[in-house]
């Protein structure tokens, strides 16, 4: 009997030694620090949200192909983008941009290529559209209303040029919109 009371106090000092040993403090690991992973999103949403806002912000650029060629006059798209940044502009912080004209012809110029900027027209545009926003009830429309280069870039001619096949399927061998081209047919059994 005295022999199994000091083996069951034997096992209880092994169990209670083993315990508090691994319950020790690892040195190996101390530099990780907190280990606990972060709920799912708190890294990424931050990321989405800034370019949310950016994207936002794009809206309120009219771009040079709302114009009816190097005129002051918007054409109908223009018009309905003017109307639609009237609508929203009370509620954002963002300014209107007026993106810079770059087909006029510069006079002293030798070849008279429409590639230059033409700053009075630029002005021009943005008094029409200060005019447009004050009448449609936006009055801090002078001081919101800027000219300058668009957010994002445009394409180049050729970049366009091949959006444009990409979208239609040109180079995927044809057919289906971009969209894989369909499946070819099934053998014709039963024909």
């Amino acid at each position: 009997m005295l022999r199994l009371l000091r083996q069951g106090a034997l096992l209880s000092a092994v169990t209670c030694t083993g315990l508090l040993v691994g319950c020790t403090h690892c040195e190996k690991c101390a530099y990780m620090g907190d280990i606990t992973p972060h709920p799912l999103g708190t890294i990424s949403d931050p990321v989405w949200q800034q370019q949310e806002t950016n994207a936002e912000a794009s809206d309120f650029v009219i771009h040079e192909h709302e114009w009816n060629g190097n005129t002051v006059d918007l054409n109908l798209a223009g018009k309905d983008h003017v109307k639609q940044i009237a609508a929203r502009l009370e509620s954002t912080p963002f300014p209107v941009l007026i993106e810079r004209s770059s087909m006029s012809v510069d006079p002293d110029s030798r070849f008279k290529y429409p590639v230059n900027n033409d700053a009075e027209l630029d002005i021009a545009r943005r008094n029409l559209v200060i005019a447009a926003l004050q009448d449609m009830g936006i009055y801090d429309a002078e001081e919101r209303v800027v000219v300058s280069p668009a957010l994002t870039p445009g394409y180049t001619g050729f970049q366009a040029q091949g959006a444009y096949a990409r979208g239609m399927g040109i180079r995927s061998g044809g057919g289906g919109g971009g969209f894989g081209g369909g499946g070819g047919g099934g053998g014709g059994a039963g024909f």
